[in-house]
């Protein structure tokens, strides 16, 4: 190969790959203009800020499916201990007790996250759940004859409500299995065998040749 062929190859050499350097820095700098616009737009994009209407409407809303999860749970374990069941009634007494004091507990604590959630300091916080649940004790969801429209629950209101529902029918159902358990079997007892008595009747002297 001659001089001047190698020359040839090695400038076409260099300008491919010259090509392939400004390819690349094209495409580098189109996405940086395309995630600078982006960033752009989403910074003057208009951040929706809920009105303290919206807030109060959001809450009460989340305030009554927690009340109705406890409601459900409670009435499934006075029904189930209404029943007439195979174990006995202090068992069923204390099973039934320790469920409705645990679903207590737990609407006491979703109200207490629901304060949170609003911005409501821990003390505000426990007053407005002690507060809450005085409310609906006194005036249950499932005894008031209309409730307000239902509202799509923002996703902190939203997750409050569903971790809620679920505790509670854990508690109901697990009470209602101990409940309606079968009471345990008692062990077989096993009768002990009569012992053999003596015979009185003389028994037959032998024979003399």
């Amino acid at each position: 190969m001659t001089r001047r062929a190698r020359d040839e190859l090695g400038v076409r050499i260099s300008l491919r790959t010259v090509r392939v350097l400004l390819a690349t820095v094209a495409a580098l700098v189109a996405l940086a203009v395309i995630f600078t616009v982006g960033a752009v737009i989403r910074a003057n994009e208009p951040v929706t800020v809920a009105t303290a209407a919206q807030l109060q409407a959001q809450q009460s809303a989340a305030e009554r499916d927690v009340e109705r999860a406890y409601e459900q749970a409670t009435d499934q374990v006075r029904k189930v201990r209404a029943l007439n069941l195979a174990i006995t009634a202090p068992q069923a007494d204390q099973i039934a007790g320790k469920a409705l004091t645990d679903l207590r507990t737990l609407r006491h604590s979703a109200f207490v996250k629901l304060g949170q959630v609003t911005g409501m300091p821990a003390a505000e916080a426990e007053s407005y759940s002690t507060l809450t649940e005085a409310r609906f004790d006194q005036a249950p969801v499932s005894k008031q004859s209309a409730l307000p429209s239902p509202v799509l629950l923002a996703p902190l209101f939203y997750t409050i409500v569903t971790r809620m529902s679920e505790l509670a029918t854990q508690l109901a159902d697990q009470a209602t299995t101990q409940l309606t358990a079968p009471p345990p079997s008692a062990a077989p007892t096993v009768a002990p065998s009569p012992t053999a008595r003596p015979s009185t009747t003389p028994s037959a002297s032998p024979s003399r040749p």
